[in-house]
């Protein structure tokens, strides 16, 4: 583990091709100067209880922080939280049954007041309120509450939640239904950054939130840009995770995709805090530019990129419909769409990437020696669902390489029939009102919508319970498991996998579910994502964090004596956002 004063001993001078990838590029203590951070999006939310972006995730780490986080570290132990609020991991007892933590002193908020144990427990409650905080992770929910007496979370309530106790202010206690064995992961997660009870405004907490971080929100305008300015009350003594190096960060939101990697290599932006990688144009640029290609990384994100098939829209409620789609895909064209093998990911048939240990060698549906797929094994399938002449149906995606992906889908099925309308959807809210919304696929009868997921933490149940667990299933928006998938088999082999200590047998348990999942065959995997991301020379520590899968801006700092172009004009608060404002049918 590294802290606010060095450096882990990865370390890396100048620049160099993957050089941020394990390890850190540039290492610097140094202090000052302005960050510029660019995305096409914008957050989802500033309220840490509804933010579910892994970038947002990333730019909550200089706003909040958490009883636990994952540690300024390139190597494999940035996999694994650390102290952050508390003073050590939680201690389990019960059978990890019971988790306690304590918090450091002198801890206090962006406006001087003090965090207690309490303002953690009423950030907890929160996520509870989901009529009135939808879109944030809810793994605490099941947890925590008590089926025969549901908490309806502290805005119907003035009762506090009864498994969440805290004896003193600087002590928390709590009291699961169940074993969980990755409960610090959790306790990373922004949903528990602590919330001042006299702050609280509800549904618009995220207009003003209260920080804990090093970094507090000196102006938001949604869709144009977020400037952060220093918390003058964040101690770095306390925080040994974060080293706080700009004085300011200024994020410009809504540039369009291709202008946006233009503007990023030309020096008018430091980092793309999205994460997405350079778009094609801006690939065959960079790869091909000697200089310019030391400037990048090509990570495995442990993204999975990946086409959710609908069994509530039919014809896809047929399960040999969603089974030819399987074999008809092509899928070297689909990864070529994604921007082949170097920068578009690495083929997969399953689920878990290589890095959690129930990843195996599974292809349900193989695709033949050339994998262009089984056309063969597609009709067949299509002739059970008694479809032989195949069928029209639409597929949902955003612009950009998403689209990509859509059109090299149309191209596979169209092969055995299958004929696909591209409907896109808009970039900003994609995830939340978009393929995050029940609503929205059954209003626009979305029966495939292309998507990508990275797990909330590093664990099989990080990564696979939001997209196959039923009891996740959130209709109003922020929805992960797209495809509704409720199977009693899956979610019950999820429970035992959380109630059993031993790692062979929670192992085991995943691959089951990976497999049950793909006879569903509700989602088909395309590849475990890379992406070609572009760091400016006079950035400094810049490293990909593992736990993320992205650049890690709360570590970063700025080398005065590197030549920086000054800021062009053109990205400076821009009035309209280079975003459709209405979908685009094509």
């Amino acid at each position: 583990m590294s802290t606010h004063t060095g450096h882990p001993t990865a370390t890396v001078p100048g620049a160099g091709w993957d050089a941020a990838v394990g390890a850190m590029v540039n290492p610097c203590d140094r202090r000052g100067g302005t960050l510029r951070l660019v995305s096409s999006a914008d957050v989802d939310s500033l309220d840490p209880a509804r933010t579910y972006y892994v970038w947002v995730w990333l730019l909550q780490r200089m706003l909040n922080r958490t009883l636990m986080a994952y540690p300024t570290d390139p190597g494999p132990a940035g996999l694994v939280p650390v102290p952050d609020l508390a003073e050590s991991p939680g201690q389990a007892s019960d059978g990890a049954r019971t988790w306690t933590y304590r918090l450091r002193e002198n801890l206090r908020f962006d406006d001087g007041s003090p965090i207690t144990s309490d303002d953690v427990r009423y950030a907890v409650q929160r996520i509870f309120a989901q009529d009135v905080l939808p879109g944030g992770p809810t793994y605490l929910v099941p947890l925590l509450d008590d089926p025969a007496r549901p908490y309806p979370g502290p805005y119907r309530s003035s009762a506090p939640l009864e498994s969440v106790e805290t004896p003193d202010d600087r002590t928390i206690v709590f009291r699961l239904r169940g074993p969980f064995a990755d409960f610090d992961h959790l306790m990373a997660q922004p949903c528990v950054s602590p919330v001042p009870r006299h702050a609280d405004t509800g549904a618009r907490y995220g207009e003003d939130p209260r920080c804990s971080g090093p970094y507090r929100i000196e102006e938001h305008r949604p869709g144009a840009y977020l400037h952060l300015e220093r918390n003058p009350y964040w101690d770095r003594a306390t925080d040994p995770v974060r080293p706080a190096l700009p004085d300011r960060v200024e994020l410009t939101i809504g540039v369009g995709l291709d202008d946006l990697d233009a503007q990023l290599i030309d020096g008018v932006f430091d980092i793309n805090l999205e994460g997405r990688g350079l778009q094609h144009a801006a690939q065959q640029r960079v790869t091909a530019d000697e200089v310019l290609r030391t400037h990048t990384d090509n990570p495995r994100t442990s993204f999975l990129h990946f086409v959710s098939l609908q069994p509530h829209i039919p014809p896809f409620d047929n399960v040999h419909v969603r089974r030819a789609v399987h074999y008809a895909a092509d899928r070297l064209l689909l990864q070529e769409a994604r921007g082949g093998p170097v920068t578009g990911g690495d083929l997969t048939p399953a689920l878990f990437p290589p890095r959690l240990p129930a990843h195996q060698g599974l292809d349900r549906y193989p695709a033949g020696p050339d994998l262009r797929g089984d056309l063969d094994r597609a009709r067949e399938e299509l002739a059970a669902a008694g479809l032989p002449d195949g069928f029209d149906a639409v597929i949902g995606t955003q612009r950009g390489k998403f689209r990509l992906v859509a059109d090299a889908v149309v191209e596979s099925v169209a092969r055995v029939g299958i004929r696909l309308t591209v409907k896109e959807l808009d970039v900003a809210s994609y995830f939340s009102l978009g393929a995050g919304s029940p609503e929205t696929i059954r209003k626009h009868n979305l029966g495939m919508i292309v998507t990508d997921w990275g797990a909330d933490f590093p664990t099989e149940y990080g990564f696979l319970a939001p997209l196959v667990d039923g009891r996740q299933i959130k209709r109003n928006g922020g929805n992960w498991n797209i495809a509704e998938l409720d199977a009693p088999e899956i979610n019950e082999l999820i429970d035992r996998s959380l109630h059993t200590t031993d790692p062979d047998e929670r192992t085991r348990l995943w691959r089951v579910v990976e497999r049950l999942v793909m006879e569903h065959a509700v989602i088909l995997p395309l590849v475990h994502d890379k992406t070609l991301s572009f760091r400016n020379p006079w950035v400094t520590n810049v490293y990909v964090q593992p736990a993320f899968g992205l650049y890690d801006i709360q570590a970063m700092g700025l080398d005065p004596t590197a030549d920086r172009p000054e800021r062009s004009a053109r990205s400076d608060r821009p009035d309209r956002p280079d975003r459709p404002d209405r979908e685009i049918t094509s």
